[in-house]
């Protein structure tokens, strides 16, 4: 088995810890070799050349000292870690064998041993060495840590997963090496279900209940380390591996991890000819400007089933209030509205591609001032169904067709219809990050109690949005056009024409709140004067998302 990144990134961090402690420890261990062999120089030459760096003369001067005079065991002893700083560690753990025999007593010598026959891969000597380290508590955690490692390696997983266990336990132990020590009992855990189940519905059930957040809990101990930036990697590669990224559809779909979205906003607009609606999608001119104060609140969440299916409640608050306050037809458009929405996704594949089945359920009520009495009373309700199909057709985007069926019903008899829609979406993402959005709806309306205004009308709406034009500034230009077949009604106001050109210029503040400013202009092309009319919009926003 190879050893593991994590392995690596301990082994680093307690290599520092180790060069320290021998920077430390030595000049004690040569004090105590001076005052019981003041005589021998050479010991005073080797403390001086190993701490200047200067390996090899340390050794010469090694090599100056007799063992017949009793240092035999100190002089094995400064060899071997001598020869680890050399990093020839097939000498240095022959001399630490050496010095163990003559009965070293130096607390560290069976973990620098350990270190060097790990490090000549003698693994099975090297854990018994650690062993030793473990129960003369000399570095216990770490010598627990090479423990448990080595078994992991020897594949003797068993052994592994007791030692691993028993560092998280340790209360000598400090977080760091606690969280690695955790990530890999993970890991052999995961080694071990690999042998034991052959079944992958079975894998991947065991995968997502232990293994997975057994790395979340490692990964929590202490985010700030470089091992976690490991962990992270690795809970990525696991879930991709056993199909167990939540953000991950099954149709290779990704969706943002942040399963809630929502805003509020302010919309103060400028309007110079408020609209009037006679009837229910029959629209006219007041030939009266006001200011519109419009604000709303707006959220949603997603839930993910079986990572095919995306049901998506959201629910929308509106309030309108005209500061024209002395003109009926102005302020009978004052309004609040509640709309609960259910949204559905299927997630699929069409030509190989990921695709989305919707199927939606809209309802809306609205409140308004139409006896305008400055009172917001019932108006009217209504309830959508559609059903479409979102999927890749075109290269250059997504392809949506939708068709909708809306059911209104009024306070007022008159404004009772049903409408049947037809809705075709085509996105375009440009090589220089532009985006263009093409929209085509058809609306077929059926005023059943009032025949005489039906109408049949049709949009064509481009959209072309520039992001970054400016740091932060997004700038988005719009063009719709709407036909409008008035039926009944054409020898009277014949079909219309309505001209829908905007500019929007938003600008972020922070990943959270941004400010926009809108122009609206509007023209429609009537025979009958009343509905012939133009209208300019300006509107300034300013929005908080969550």
């Amino acid at each position: 088995m190879e050893r593991t990144l994590s392995g690596a990134l301990f082994f680093s961090t307690e290599g520092k810890m180790k060069k320290q402690c021998f920077l430390k420890c030595l000049p004690i261990y040569t004090l105590i070799s001076f005052n019981l062999y003041a005589q021998s120089g050479a010991l005073n030459d080797f403390n001086q050349f190993f701490k200047n760096g200067q390996y090899t003369k340390a050794i010469s001067s090694l090599e100056k000292i007799s063992t017949q005079e009793g240092l035999a065991g100190e002089k094995f002893y400064l060899a071997g870690l001598t020869y680890s700083k050399l990093q020839e560690y097939d000498k240095a753990y022959k001399n630490f064998e050496l010095a163990i025999n003559e009965n070293n007593t130096h607390i560290d010598i069976y973990y620098e041993y350990g270190q060097a026959l790990y490090a000549s891969n003698e693994l099975k000597a090297a854990r018994r060495a650690f062993s030793e380290s473990v129960k003369r508590k000399y570095n216990a955690p770490a010598s627990l840590y090479y423990v448990a490692h080595i078994s992991q390696i020897l594949e003797e997983y068993p052994k592994a997963t007791d030692s691993y266990t028993e560092l998280i336990k340790s209360q000598d132990a400090d977080n760091k090496i606690k969280q690695i020590a955790r990530f890999q009992l993970a890991e052999t855990m995961l080694l071990m279900m690999r042998e034991k189940n052959t079944e992958k519905e079975k894998l991947e059930s065991s995968v997502e209940k232990y293994i997975v957040p057994m790395m979340k809990q490692a990964l929590n101990t202490d985010k700030s380390t470089g091992a976690a930036i490991e962990i992270i990697q690795r809970i990525q590669e696991v879930e991709k591996e056993f199909n167990l990224d939540p953000n991950l559809l099954t149709n290779g779909k990704r969706i943002s991890p942040k399963r809630y979205s929502g805003y509020v906003s302010q919309k103060v607009k400028f309007d110079d000819n408020i609209s009037l609606i006679n009837e229910e999608n029959n629209v006219s001119q007041s030939k009266k400007e006001s200011y519109i104060f419009e604000s709303e609140v707006y959220g949603k969440y997603d839930f993910v089933l079986k990572k095919k299916f995306i049901i998506s409640p959201d629910f929308r608050w509106n309030f309108i209030q005209h500061s024209d306050q002395n003109s009926p037809d102005v302020f009978q458009n004052d309004s609040f509205s509640l709309n609960a929405n259910l949204k559905n996704k299927y997630e699929h594949m069409v030509r190989g591609q990921p695709a989305s089945l919707m199927f939606d359920i809209e309802f809306s009520k609205i409140n308004k001032d139409w006896k305008q009495e400055h009172k917001r009373i019932g108006y009217a309700k209504s309830t959508s169904f559609s059903l479409g199909e979102l999927f890749n057709f075109f290269s250059v985007g997504d392809t949506s067709f939708k068709f909708k069926r809306k059911i209104y019903k009024g306070e007022s008899e008159a404004i009772n219809n049903n409408t049947n829609s037809l809705i075709g979406d085509q996105t375009i993402a440009l090589p220089n990050q532009h985006l263009i959005i093409a929209l085509f709806e058809a609306d077929f309306v059926d005023n059943y109690n009032n025949s005489s205004t039906n109408t049949d009308s049709y949009l064509l709406r481009f959209d072309y949005l520039i992001p970054e034009i400016l740091p932060k500034y997004t700038l988005a230009f719009a063009m719709a056009t709407t036909v409008t077949d008035t039926k009944t009604q054409k020898s009277s106001r014949g079909t219309e024409f309505t001209f829908n050109p905007s500019l929007d210029l938003s600008k972020e503040i922070n990943e959270k709140m941004k400010i926009s400013i809108n122009y609206d202009f509007t023209k429609n092309k009537s025979k009958l004067s009343d509905y012939s009319y133009q209208k300019n919009v300006f509107t300034t926003e300013f929005r908080y998302s969550f």
